[in-house]
């Protein structure tokens, strides 16, 4: 499993989650409007979850349906 941030994160850009993860899985670039979570090293602790102030990420496999866009916007953040 692993998690992601959803579009609740866009603009808010407070790095809660960044500060919490420990393995530092968190990423944004400079043009980017939120954060994004490496699947590949992300451990599923969840911490990033419990310290995000908009309740923004979410387990992919839980992820509510009108955001469900957000996975694969995660997936191709990775790509590049």
């Amino acid at each position: 499993m692993s998690w992601v941030i959803t579009a609740t994160c866009e603009g808010e850009l407070l790095a809660k989650c960044i500060v919490a993860c420990p393995e530092e899985a968190i990423q944004t670039s400079p043009d980017a409007k939120q954060y994004y979570i490496n699947p590949s090293v992300c451990t599923d602790c969840g911490l990033c979850d419990l310290a995000c102030p908009v309740a923004a990420i979410f387990p992919e496999s839980a992820v509510p349906k009108q955001w469900r866009s957000s996975i694969e916007e995660n997936r191709l953040f990775f790509l590049t």
